[in-house]
């Protein structure tokens, strides 16, 4: 095993290297996933009241709708967005937490009726 690897590094470094980042990457989405699917799995993360610290992303995830559903919700373009919080959207549209969780479980009573 040792050997071939040091066959790789003498005569195909970046091909090696470009491999050795491709895994690196690969690594970091499958984890990022694991800890989402766990953490949004838990009951006590899903449909949370809303509160001034999280985003738009965090709010989608915990109530399992697509983010550019709830972005369209509160009036903003998605492609602008990243990681703003919500109490940073609310003071630039004049909004209150309150009526965003009435447009919020709006959505949310549509969506189970369809």
């Amino acid at each position: 095993m040792l050997n071939r690897l040091k066959y790789l590094w003498q005569n195909h470094k970046l091909l090696l290297l470009a491999f050795v980042l491709a895994a690196a990457a690969a690594l970091m989405f499958a984890v990022r996933l694991v800890v989402v699917t766990v953490y949004f799995s838990n009951p006590d993360h899903q449909n949370q009241p809303l509160e001034g610290w999280m985003t738009p992303r965090y709010v989608a995830y915990s109530y399992g709708l697509d983010a550019a559903e709830f972005e369209q919700i509160l009036g903003i373009d998605p492609t602008a967005v990243s990681r703003v919080h919500l109490r940073d959207l609310l003071k630039e549209q004049d909004l209150t937490l309150t009526e965003l969780q009435a447009r919020l479980d709006a959505l949310v009573a549509a969506r189970t009726t369809e």
